[in-house]
């Protein structure tokens, strides 16, 4: 990740304010409270997951884009801010659907303006090997396209699979590394994979072998992804990326979040019966990870792992008698997608929703005051 050394680096003078987040903004007019320098950073809000029901695709959605750029600013200038909206969950009902696209954030100072896309919605069977794309971005110093959400093969032998969504890109990562985790090997059933994170995409899945879980990408590497295996009672689950990175130059917080683990839960048809390791939590830049249920007689409310800031949500596969939800995005992350058993209500159809898309939001932050 050589282009975070950018962010490092020592302030002189007086002393710098915490970066200022503006959220769910309409032509707002912004007034910068000193005389400086500063670095305003715009992220589109991301789509939402698709959702899907008899063992069908449902995909997670795309990350908005980011735009940075640095501005010479007095304590009058003012700038005209809109912060996008993240897509809106699908479900619960008794149909398919696509995710919803999430909308654009900008910044406007003088003639100056940065905008960053909202990422698409997750798509559903029969369009499932394609990904949910992320927002593009214009106007900045740098501008970078939001992660994907991740892709399955679509097939008569591939059923049952939920996608995590894609991150946003702040460091300018190639495609497809901020990207939530794939299927990527065709036959597979009842997976669910984990959602990018802004150092590293979700999980992958190159295995025949049925239920699933990946975990989600980083704030510094890629989840770790399920290969090839033979024993049936092998794990079928994987960890998240690893943590470790820093967005701003001086002050703010860490995004230092270690993806989300892979969960697939066990149980032997009672209720009460399920036994299953904790979710640790998921910090800043980080993605969810996926989430599977099998059949069994418990109802219970699950949903995929709910993302860092900026990290996508995790994908989920629930069977009979389950009531689930993909993982949602906090902010400008693409919602997991959500796959379920049958169309009927005893079948997850009815009471699941695919992951929401996470809003966008301008970043001003102070690098030098004068």
């Amino acid at each position: 990740m050589g282009t975070t050394s950018s962010f490092f680096g020592g302030g002189g003078g007086s002393p710098l304010p915490e970066p200022e987040w503006l959220f769910q903004k309409s032509n707002y007019t912004y007034t910068f409270p000193y005389d400086g320098v500063v670095l305003v950073h715009v992220v589109g809000a991301g789509g939402s997951g698709a959702k899907q029901y008899n063992r069908y695709h449902g995909q997670g959605g795309g990350a908005g884009g980011y735009s940075r750029k640095q501005f010479t600013v007095t304590s009058s200038t003012t700038a005209t801010v809109t912060t996008g909206a993240g897509g809106a969950f699908v479900g619960p009902n008794s149909t398919s659907s696509v995710g919803n696209a999430g909308t654009a954030s900008t910044f406007v100072l003088s003639s100056t303006t940065l905008t960053a896309n909202g990422g698409s919605g997750g798509v559903e069977y029969p369009g499932a090997q394609d990904k949910a794309a992320g927002g593009t971005a214009t106007g900045g110093d740098v501008n970078y396209t939001g992660g994907r959400s991740g892709s399955s093969y679509v097939s008569s032998t591939s059923k049952g699979i939920a996608t995590g969504g894609g991150a946003v890109n702040p460091f300018g990562l190639s495609t497809g590394n901020t990207d939530g985790g794939s299927l990527t090997l065709n036959g597979s059933n009842e997976m669910a994979t984990g959602g990018g994170g802004i150092g590293g995409r979700g999980g992958n899945i190159s295995t025949t072998n049925s239920n699933i879980a990946t975990g989600g990408g980083g704030s510094a590497g890629p989840g770790d992804d399920m290969p090839a295996f033979g024993n049936p009672q092998d794990d079928r689950t994987t960890g998240g990326g690893a943590g470790g990175a820093r967005l701003f130059r001086f002050n703010g917080p860490f995004f230092d979040g270690k993806g989300g683990m892979g969960m697939q839960p066990q149980y032997n048809n009672t209720y009460g019966s399920m036994s299953f390791p904790p979710y640790h939590d998921v910090g800043n830049g980080a993605g969810g990870g996926g989430l599977t249920m099998l059949t069994g007689n418990m109802y219970y409310a699950m949903q995929g792992q709910t993302a860092g800031i900026f990290g996508g949500g995790g994908g989920t596969y629930v069977h009979s008698g389950y009531f689930g939800s993909g993982g949602d995005a906090i902010v400008g992350g693409g919602g997991g997608g959500v796959s379920s058993l049958t169309s009927s209500p005893g079948g997850g159809a009815q009471v699941t929703r695919s992951g929401r898309g996470g809003n966008g939001v301008v970043i001003i932050e102070y690098i030098e005051r004068t």
